[in-house]
């Protein structure tokens, strides 16, 4: 699997671009910080899935955390180093912070409250600057997914019951606060406002608080079942939502992915 996730993000990522000494490259001013998210919620959920994995497979709770927990964090160190040896990147802290952040929420909440509370998910919406840089973005929507930080929004999910205490809300039912940012087709703001053939934007963040659903705690009865849910319980759910940005103010959405 390590492997195979390699080869393809070579193919998508690196694969048109030279190589280079290896190198160091601070890029935390970048889009808005919402690629460090995306480097939090993957280490997070390998981990998750690394420690759910060896579970299975009969490892003791406390040797699944620690040796499935850290996958997040071994698995995307590497990753890093791909980063130093290209010539468009560089090998960033930045990102290697984010790595280990998603793997510290993963062991230390497993550690405090035997189970994973708060959960990070993701969503992603189609958004109209996708086109406007497609070699940077992407030409297709697998594509769009993964590069486009203008369509990408994550969110940190909570149940509700432990919120209010009371047994008769559904251990399912949960509430969820995201962040996006939009107007975004160059890393920087600068390097965006001397870029003269793209259109200008203005770029902002965007604070989402919404309804989620919670799909590892529905239980099918089916070991299948459950493991389908599991295997999906990182998706954010569609659902009423409330944005705000600095850029539109408060805005209310019947269903917002």
């Amino acid at each position: 699997m390590y492997g195979g996730s390699l080869v393809v993000l070579n193919q998508y990522w690196y694969a048109n671009y030279p190589k280079s000494k290896f190198h160091f490259f601070n890029d935390n001013d970048e889009w808005q910080q919402m690629d460090k998210f995306g480097h939090f919620f993957t280490s997070y959920y390998e981990g998750y899935y690394g420690k759910y994995l060896l579970e299975l497979a009969g490892l003791p709770s406390k040797k699944a955390i620690w040796y499935g927990g850290t996958w997040g964090l071994l698995m995307q160190t590497p990753i890093e180093i791909l980063d130093g040896l290209s010539s468009e990147w560089g090998f960033s802290w930045g990102d290697e912070l984010a790595n280990t952040l998603g793997t510290t929420l993963l062991i230390a909440q497993q550690y405090a409250f035997g189970q994973q509370l708060i959960r990070p998910k993701f969503s992603y919406m189609h958004t109209e600057f996708a086109a406007q840089n497609p070699a940077l973005f992407g030409d297709n929507i697998i594509e769009n997914g993964i590069k486009d930080y203008n369509g990408q929004n994550y969110w940190f999910s909570l149940p509700a019951n432990y919120l209010i205490q009371n047994k008769i809300v559904p251990a399912w039912f949960s509430i969820s606060i995201g962040i996006g940012a939009k107007g975004m087709t160059r890393g920087t703001a600068i390097d965006q406002d001397k870029d003269t053939k793209l259109p200008h934007y203005k770029r902002y963040r965007q604070y989402v608080i919404s309804f989620d659903t919670n799909l590892s705690s529905i239980n099918t009865k089916s070991e299948l079942g459950n493991f389908a849910l599991n295997a999906v319980s990182w998706i954010k759910m569609p659902s009423p939502s409330i944005e705000y940005s600095r850029y539109r103010g408060f805005k209310a959405h019947l269903l917002y992915f």
